[in-house]
């Protein structure tokens, strides 16, 4: 399910514990690497130094990295691969430091006027592209619309990963309830067993946690709403070829909020890999190969149903996409609500205790308002950000 590590790639078996913060860098390094001894090997008919050549065949590999991913993430499923290698914050991390390397060594060690520019030029194009596909935002509030009014909404969105299974089931409850929300959109509202997703019956229990609320669920997706539920409609059908009982993209719940309409979609897209088979199995390329073109219709009948909603929508939740991706491009035309964050890189899942992967995402319509946009810890009971967050709808006649 998801919340598994995404960096698997660099083993045929699945090591657990601490052997994964050794594999880690490996495996965010590999790309890198291979392209920076791709490049050094061509390098060698340029006359530069073999240290030059180093320097010079690593930047060539970030901009190459960046170009590549630009080209082909988002259409074809191999890129999938790549891109949950690498972290989107090491694009422009790495054409960074290769930078500030290069400007450090220039005083101490003679580059030749062609190492210095063959490392530059890849150096500074690479950071350019990167800074687009790394998902950075400016510091502070500066997308946020303005203080709150008093109408305003508090909307939670987390994915809790096997409901509470290991957890502290009333302190679980205890955690959702902490937040005072008038919506919550939770993900995984289902025990996990292999290739499947349990479904709980849990009716009685929910409406003694949450006394007032309204309930929809859907595949494991579950809205529970202060504000009444005038509509559900589950959204993109579509086979999931490794875990049942989980087919539906979205759950779209339209609620009377102050007699005006808000819809809000409660988002879970297919994982993009699963872990039940090694990387040299061709099980495991089939796998992903299967899960990008369901991934790929699920989003488009999302998106289509988000295209067709003429009035002030929230879609958020698990889309397992990365920032600068094929995929997160075809988000493009709604607002990322965590502009209005005061983190510049929302990073939402972590990973060997790294939180590096931004996998959970809210886009709203241009009119909705966005106040206030925060992650929040899920306090060990799941290796997903629980995202916190204040809209409003806009006044009439604006």
């Amino acid at each position: 399910m998801t919340g598994h590590p995404p960096v698997v790639l660099a083993v045929a078996g699945w090591p657990s514990g601490m052997v994964w913060w050794l594999l880690l860098p490996l495996g965010c390094a590999a790309p890198v690497v291979v392209l920076g001894a791709a490049a050094v090997l061509v390098l060698r008919r340029t006359g530069l130094s073999r240290g030059e050549r180093v320097l010079a065949g690593l930047c060539v590999a970030a901009l190459l990295l960046a170009v590549l991913r630009a080209l082909l993430s988002g259409r074809t499923w191999i890129w999938v691969i790549p891109d949950l290698m690498v972290p989107p914050l090491l694009l422009a991390l790495v054409p960074a430091a290769l930078l500030a390397v290069t400007a450090a060594l220039t005083p101490w060690v003679r580059l030749s006027s062609a190492g210095r520019w063959w490392s530059l030029l890849p150096a500074a194009a690479a950071l350019a592209l990167g800074l687009g596909q790394a998902g950075l935002h400016l510091p502070g509030r500066a997308g946020a619309d303005g203080p709150a009014p008093r109408d305003a909404l508090r909307v939670v969105s987390w994915d809790a990963l096997c409901w509470d299974e290991g957890d502290d089931t009333a302190g679980f409850f205890r955690y959702l309830r902490r937040w005072r929300a008038d919506v919550y959109l939770l993900q995984e509202h289902a025990g996990c067993a292999p290739g499947a997703l349990v479904p709980l019956k849990d009716d009685d229990r929910l409406r003694r946690e949450f006394p007032g609320y309204g309930f929809a669920t859907a595949d494991g997706l579950l809205t529970i709403s202060r504000h009444p539920i005038t509509r559900v409609i589950p959204i993109g059908w579509t086979s999931n070829p490794a875990a049942g009982n989980w087919n539906r993209a979205a759950l779209r719940t339209d609620l009377d909020v102050g007699g005006r309409v808000l819809s809000v979609y409660n988002v879970h897209l297919y994982d993009m890999l699963y872990l039940d088979s090694g990387p040299l199995s061709p099980r495991f390329y089939r796998t992903v190969r299967t899960l990008d073109a369901a991934r790929r219709s699920q989003l488009d009948r999302l998106a289509a149903d988000l295209r067709g909603n003429s009035g002030p929508l929230l879609a958020s939740g698990d889309f397992n996409m990365l920032p600068g991706t094929g995929f997160a491009r075809l988000m493009s035309g709604w607002k990322d609500a965590s502009r209005a964050g005061a983190s510049p890189y929302p990073a939402t899942m972590a990973f060997a205790g790294l939180r590096l992967w931004r996998m959970d995402w809210t886009f709203t319509s241009p009119g909705l308002l966005v106040h206030r946009y925060d992650l929040r810890s899920p306090e060990g009971m799941s290796s997903h950000q629980l995202q916190d967050m204040v809209v409003s709808l806009p006044r009439s006649g604006t």
